[in-house]
């Protein structure tokens, strides 16, 4: 399938289609429902979000062989290292290696850009995205803990990077 993917760092804001992206976001994310615990933050995401991320950080894009954005993934530049938040593939055609793609476009920006390792947080419910990541090249590293919570809500994982 990532053959007819084309992967694309966004550059200007008007080219970005932000509806398009919260409608994969909340695609993406809607079976955490019942799982995780807080409920992910990916479920009130809108487009004024986003476009505050989009002035911030790095949007990478998958779009398919017709132009469509099938998904996305966001770095946030944190000092030496890049953070990796908010991967996303709408859900009809997860599976075909496009989050692999972005997850090594991300990987690749990053170390481009002199970052020494990619970070990510992950919950800890979700071991598919656990085994995802660590297929990925990263490792837990830590734990974390959302306010309100006295257990590890989160894995901290990450990927060292060749500068």
């Amino acid at each position: 399938m990532t053959s007819s993917i084309q992967i694309t760092v966004a550059q200007v804001p008007e080219k970005v289609p932000f509806d398009r992206l919260v409608e994969i976001l909340l695609a993406a994310f809607a079976f955490q429902d019942g799982i995780v615990d807080p409920p992910s933050s990916a479920k009130s995401v809108n487009v004024s979000e986003l476009q505050w991320r989009f002035a911030r950080d790095t949007l990478i894009l998958a779009h398919d062989q017709n132009g469509t954005v099938v998904g996305q993934v966001w770095i946030e530049d944190i000092g030496k290292d890049a953070y990796l938040y908010k991967l996303s593939v709408a859900p009809a055609i997860k599976g075909g290696g496009i989050g692999r793609a972005l997850v090594e476009a991300a990987c690749a920006f990053a170390a481009k850009n002199g970052k020494e390792m990619m970070r990510l947080h992950v919950r800890v419910e979700l071991r598919d995205n656990i085994a995802f990541f660590r297929s990925r090249g990263f490792e837990v590293v830590g734990e974390g803990i959302h306010d309100g919570y006295d257990r590890p809500t989160f894995w901290k994982m990450a990927r060292r990077l060749s500068v």
